[in-house]
């Protein structure tokens, strides 16, 4: 039985902390923020009337392209991962082996979930603060709201993906730390 729990424990801990599933994520982030900048084209030429209704249709078309697909894969995502750290824990409560358990702390996959999800995170800084600074800076320039839709398409999902990256290695080493309390 102890030899069925290694392999599932570390079935389960390369499912999550996989460096597929952080860069999937980055895609499917870059995907939403494409489909964003599709749907405030299409606002934009609806906006404008006459001749750009058509251009209007086409890029909402694309946005529900981008957005659709990727907003399903997040949280398809979302759900494995909830899933299999369920399961993680579940087979984890099973039994200790001490010699083995070790192994499954994964501390080279931690460290790169944690300082790769800073990089969105600092994308979503430098987004979000050079649209604050261009707003506050310029007088002069007609302020229609595209530029603040913009910056909120780029800025939000960065950040969203860049504290899912953090949470998800943080949960990780939380439960290693848990599941080592009792062996210390």
């Amino acid at each position: 039985m102890l030899a069925d729990r290694e392999r599932a424990l570390d079935a389960l801990t390369d499912r999550t902390l996989s460096p597929g599933r952080l860069l999937l994520g980055w895609l499917l982030t870059g995907v939403f923020m494409l489909g964003w900048m599709f749907a405030v084209l299409g606002l934009q030429s609806a906006a404008e009337g006459g001749v750009e209704y058509v251009y209007a249709a086409a890029y909402l078309i694309l946005a529900a392209g981008a957005l659709i697909p990727s907003l399903l894969g997040i949280r398809a995502g979302l759900r494995t991962g909830k899933e299999a750290r369920r399961r993680l824990r579940l087979w984890a409560a099973l039994d200790r082996d001490a010699m083995r358990d070790g192994g499954f702390r994964a501390g080279g996959r931690v460290w790169f979930w944690l300082l790769m999800s800073l990089l969105p995170c600092a994308g979503a800084l430098a987004v979000g603060g050079s649209a604050v600074a261009e707003m506050l800076t310029t007088s002069t320039a007609v302020k229609d709201g595209s530029g603040l839709a913009y910056a909120w398409g780029l800025t939000a999902p960065l950040a969203a993906a860049g504290a899912h990256g953090l949470a998800t290695a943080l949960a990780h080493r939380r439960w290693f730390r848990s599941f080592n309390a009792g062996t210390r």
